[in-house]
């Protein structure tokens, strides 16, 4: 229990120092925030009820301490009273965030956000570039793969009409995150907003996927779904937890993956989980090259059918490089797939899936025909087994 508890009045009327002397007062007198605590922080900070210098105090007061559970999950819950209600009313079927960015590598996520759409699923990315703008983040290449950006609820829902994908940026859903995104740059510290920003699901997406990086994060996610779930912040639905090629939403093709899901009904709270195999056995020089690449090799990747046969990649990307982007977007579609098994209460059975996300690959130009990014070279009906099995080597030696 709290050592003090306040009566928490609107915020027009609270006086917010006094969770700054919560957090800060002394080694036996300082607390963590209460959930509702952490909720009316940030509410106030979006309406400069709270100021700069007293919401940095609090996001580093509760960074050294080490932020609970309870107080990531008021500020998404605040977070999510800071957004207008009509993204609310947008359909989605992947809540997508994108906030960690690659060191390297381009995101190869987006040709899977793609592959989804052509499918009929409606994907919403949100997302950061800013952050950590020494990583290439999705932002920056969703141009190259004609993916468009949405400022307000109203494009967002024409763009999905359209294209069944959309990007928008974080600050455009809670522009309260770019003041907090300055106070970071300022401070030159992390905070548990950075956590925050990517559990809003603004949309209340069905699927809503979490990455992480670091040990001891994928049980945080789940106290803080856990947390919103009961709250009622999150709606019936689920949440997949996983950790991300390099903390992004992006399956890691060489190594095993576990999934945990957090599947809410309307009436109970579900727990299972599934495994991703290893797609990439034994595979090395993954990074060598790849800070190289521009996003038009993004381009270049959907439209070519036979990618080892390329012209155009072999100026662009070693076969190593190919090799690693295609079992990328294969892991990632199956990882999908796997969810929509999950949340329709199917048995999960990810030996069919990485099959089917071969299909749904290789099935792709007949939609992109009608949705040209740019003319590029065309050839036979492509395999992704196929093409894994080819001589790479005397085909595209770089």
């Amino acid at each position: 229990m709290p050592k003090t508890v306040f009566e928490l009045t609107h915020l027009e009327e609270f006086d917010f120092r006094l969770l700054i002397k919560a957090l800060g007062k002394g080694e036996k007198g300082a607390r963590s925030l209460t959930f509702a605590e952490s909720s009316l922080l940030i509410q106030g900070f979006a309406k400069g009820k709270v100021t700069h210098a007293q919401m940095a105090s609090a996001m580093m007061l509760m960074r050294v301490r080490g932020e609970t559970a309870a107080e990531v999950a008021g500020v998404v819950s605040g977070l999510k009273h800071t957004i207008d209600e009509s993204w609310q009313a947008i359909q989605v079927d992947i809540d997508w965030p994108v906030y960690a960015g690659k060191r390297e590598q381009l995101p190869w996520l987006l040709l899977v956000a793609k592959v989804l759409a052509t499918k009929g699923l409606r994907v919403m990315l949100h997302g950061d570039s800013l952050a950590l703008p020494h990583r290439r983040h999705v932002e920056s290449c969703i141009e190259a793969l004609n993916i468009s950006s949405a400022k307000t609820a109203d494009e967002a829902e024409k763009t999905l009409q359209a294209d069944g994908i959309v990007y928008v940026h974080a600050g455009d859903l809670a522009p309260v995150l770019d003041d907090c995104r300055l106070l970071h740059q300022e401070l030159g510290l992390r905070s548990l907003i950075q956590t925050a920003s990517r559990c809003m699901n603004p949309t209340n997406g069905a699927i809503s996927l979490r990455s992480f990086f670091h040990p001891g994060l994928d049980n945080l996610h789940q106290s803080i779904a856990e947390i919103l779930f009961a709250e009622g912040d999150y709606q019936p639905g689920m949440i997949a937890i996983f950790k991300g090629l390099q903390g992004e939403t992006e399956i890691n093709p060489r190594v095993t993956t576990d999934v945990r899901i957090i599947k809410k009904t309307s009436d109970t709270l579900q727990f299972s989980s599934f495994t991703l195999p290893t797609v990439l056995e034994g595979f090395s020089g993954a990074k060598v090259g790849q800070s190289e690449l521009s996003a038009k090799s993004l381009a270049h990747l959907w439209h070519t059918i036979l990618p080892f046969q390329s012209s155009i990649l072999a100026h662009e990307m070693t076969c190593s490089m190919v090799e690693q982007a295609l079992c990328s977007v294969e892991a990632t579609l199956c990882l999908v797939l796997s969810l929509q098994q999950a949340l329709s209460s199917r048995p999960v059975v990810v030996k069919d899936n990485l099959l089917l996300a071969q299909q749904w690959w290789s099935e792709r130009l007949s939609f992109a025909a009608s949705h040209p990014i740019k003319p590029m070279e065309t050839s036979p009906k492509y395999s992704l087994v196929d093409a894994l099995l080819d001589d790479k080597d005397e085909v595209c030696a770089v």
